[in-house]
């Protein structure tokens, strides 16, 4: 499942539910919305620069 970061906007993927965001370490963190889904999507497609 997708979840996004209501604090930070940091997209990441998890098998269960997180409490905190990996990135910020806030507590906002909710399912992301068909929207982030996509985008979360489109991100893991495109080649990363080293």
């Amino acid at each position: 499942m997708i979840y996004a970061c209501d604090n930070c906007h940091f997209l990441f993927s998890r098998t269960a539910e997180p409490e905190q965001c990996p990135d910020c370490g806030k507590y906002a963190v909710r399912p992301a919305d068909e929207a982030q889904r996509q985008e979360y999507e489109k991100r893991l497609k495109e080649p990363r620069e080293i």
